[in-house]
């Protein structure tokens, strides 16, 4: 475990590798654990770098921590400076991930080199999941939540991935104490759809101009596969039969589109 203090949070991060920095931001309910066969197949080429965002695994939050889009954008600018990097990343990001990336990479254009984009939403028309939308509720959402026992989480993530194994669901469910369910409503209630009025046109123009590539499952039963298309890039991949964590369920298929996304950005670069 390695902690790196942005602003007053302790964040655990997670290296592996040498080379050009890829960033994997992951959603909820995960932690960077979810990356880890993604970094061991990546990290002989590059520098994978996984943080547990705020409010999940090892990261140390504090209560006034603001899950508004600046908010998240400065997070992930904050982090980058306390790992003294400077140089463009590549980003790779999922489920919330993808809100938290895309601020960053929305109001800081100039430091992200490539895009993956998997099972996310950055779209003020996005209605939230009948889960999601439910926790966004006063009091109805707190009652949910808190009293959500195991065998219904282990439903939700077997619908959403019937790759999960009932250990995998049950280290996640352990994971989800008191305090960061608080912060998982808390999530949830800031990123009301329309707060991505101002951002998103500017977001779909950023990967119009960096190498960007989506990965969608097309079973996904939170995010609507017909989201895939919206990210500004033709470069849209929908894996079948796959739910909402591609890089779970398509291991080698999901590595290989990241390490060619990545390799297209640097002949780009090469040539401009």
């Amino acid at each position: 475990m390695t902690m790196y203090q942005v602003e007053n949070n302790q964040i655990n991060v997670v290296i592996q590798g040498e080379g050009e920095p890829i960033l994997f931001l992951h959603g909820v309910p995960d932690s960077s654990e979810v990356w880890s066969a993604t970094m061991a197949s990546l990290s002989n080429q590059f520098r994978c770098i996984a943080p547990d965002l705020p409010g999940f695994g090892l990261t140390n939050a504090t209560r006034s921590f603001q899950y508004d889009l600046e908010s998240l954008a400065n997070f992930v600018d904050g982090l980058l400076n306390s790992l003294s990097l400077e140089e463009k990343v590549h980003l790779v990001v999922h489920d919330i991930g993808g809100i938290v990336g895309l601020a960053f990479a929305t109001k800081h254009p100039d430091k992200v080199k490539s895009l993956t984009i998997m099972d996310t939403t950055f779209f003020s028309d996005h209605v939230w999941h009948a889960m999601a939308a439910t926790w966004r509720k006063p009091i109805v959402g707190d009652l949910a939540m808190h009293l959500m026992r195991f065998k219904q989480f282990r439903s939700a993530m077997k619908k959403a991935a019937p790759v999960f194994t009932d250990e995998q669901i049950r280290s996640n469910y352990n994971k989800l104490t008191f305090r960061r369910r608080r912060m998982i409503l808390k999530f949830y209630r800031t990123l009301d759809s329309s707060i991505f009025r101002s951002w998103e046109e500017r977001m779909v123009e950023l990967s119009r101009k960096i190498q960007t590539q989506v990965i969608w499952g097309e079973e996904d039963p939170f995010l609507p596969v017909s989201l895939a298309s919206r990210f500004g890039t033709d470069c849209v991949h929908i894996l079948g039969g796959v739910g909402h964590w591609p890089m779970l369920e398509r291991e080698t298929e999901v590595h290989d589109l990241i390490r060619q996304n990545i390799l297209l950005s640097q002949k780009k670069t090469a040539l401009e």
